[in-house]
């Protein structure tokens, strides 16, 4: 069998499995990283810089999907005044990490790794700031905390990838 017919050796435009699968093995979440990174063909490449423009690329529309669409449904149905405030103040962080993540994808795109890491690093921070906000007395159960750990499993992703490019 040659890499063409071997799925487990060569992946897609020259980025083999075993480099996205190394890279997976130090996310939070294996299974959800490789379907990530799979699942934009455009911009693989055998170059580990372009991975993290993939990962922060696809992490931009379902980021934007998760605080649109899921979020927002959930915030229709919420009736407790506290909650919903909680789940509205979290909108707004992931509207402001969005925006993080469009300075890490701009900075990964120039190859500015200090600059991508400071973005990683904020977005994180806003997502500790939306899980603290149910942690706060009267506490309560995030309705949220799926869409929540989705949205983290991506900047792990992009940290992942971030960490696999050698210091220059």
């Amino acid at each position: 069998m040659d890499d063409l017919e071997d799925p487990n050796k060569v992946l897609m435009d020259g980025i083999d499995r075993a480099f996205v699968e190394k890279v997976c093995k130090n996310s939070i979440d294996y299974d959800f990283c490789l379907s990530t990174l799979l699942s934009d063909p455009e911009g693989l490449t055998a170059v580990p810089y372009r991975l993290g423009l993939v990962a922060t690329s696809v992490s931009l529309g379902m980021i934007s999907k998760i605080n649109d669409g899921e979020i927002g449904n959930i915030l229709i149905k919420v009736t407790d005044p506290v909650v919903r405030t909680r789940i509205t103040d979290c909108q707004i962080d992931m509207s402001n990490l969005y925006k993080d993540m469009e300075r890490a994808r701009d900075a990964a795109g120039t190859q500015s790794y200090k600059e991508e890491a400071k973005s990683l690093a904020s977005a994180q921070m806003k997502i500790v700031e939306c899980n603290n906000r149910f942690k706060s007395p009267p506490t309560s159960e995030s309705p949220i905390s799926s869409s929540i750990s989705k949205i983290e499993k991506l900047i792990n992703i992009c940290a992942a990838v971030l960490n696999m490019i050698p210091p220059s």
